[in-house]
């Protein structure tokens, strides 16, 4: 489905990815882990065209999005929610997944609201209350549904486990798996809590310095100590 290859990008003479290379399968969740200053943030906003490459491309499904801009990398059917709870605080919860659901490939404002509700129940309760008065976890649960609420084919994931408790973060791990088996969504988490996203992932990418060190099955990364050890901390 989503194809990098030799995808370079430079902020100055600061090289922040070296030539990457990954592929993330359709209906699949792809993980991308490593330490603070991996790459790990910058290869998903080259993605979604927030950031220019100097080299390689981005292909999905054979097109090129090099060089698209994020609102037409967005009606492709990506759809990018960013590391730190994103979403607009000054607006209500159900304002959020309105603002989500502008950019739908499929269904009206009141479907994308229901399967919001349907996959967090709890934002339903808060549904009239602002963003700014959430906890983390429902922020972040927030920030997911609203970009699922535009019927994305592929999620760009940055960092969800960002302040989380463990309970909170284990589900949210398990609604990702769901959505890919029930509406066949392909996932690129992006992750710095390994234990988490190897959890829940079918293949996995390892960066360190903006290269890729490790591309395989997220069961065999999980298993390899010295490559953990050695690249995530444990």
């Amino acid at each position: 489905m989503l194809d990098v290859s030799d995808l370079t990008v430079a902020y100055g003479q600061a090289v922040a990815l070296d030539q990457v290379s990954l592929t993330v399968p359709e209906r699949s969740i792809t993980a991308v882990l490593g330490a603070n200053g991996a790459g790990k943030t910058t290869l998903v906003r080259t993605i979604s065209g927030l950031v220019r490459g100097r080299g390689g491309s981005v292909r999905l499904d054979g097109l090129d999005i090099s060089r698209l801009a994020p609102e037409r990398v967005a009606r492709l059917g990506i759809a990018h929610v960013p590391e730190g709870h994103g979403v607009v605080t000054e607006l209500s919860v159900e304002e959020n997944l309105r603002l989500g659901s502008m950019a739908s490939r499929g269904g009206g404002v009141r479907q994308a609201l229901e399967e919001s509700y349907e996959l967090f129940p709890r934002l339903r309760s808060r549904r009239r209350l602002s963003a700014a008065s959430l906890s983390g976890g429902e922020r972040q649960m927030l920030a997911i549904a609203r970009g699922l609420a535009a019927h994305p084919r592929l999620l760009l994931l940055d960092e969800p486990s960002l302040g989380l408790a463990g309970q909170v973060l284990q589900q949210i791990m398990s609604k990702l798996r769901s959505l890919v088996a029930d509406r066949g969504l392909t996932v690129l988490l992006i992750e710095q809590n390994a234990r988490s996203a190897l959890s829940v992932a079918d293949d996995a990418v390892v960066l360190a310095l903006g290269q890729v060190v490790a591309h395989d099955r997220a069961a065999k990364l999980a298993a390899d100590r010295d490559l953990l050890g050695t690249y995530l901390g444990f």
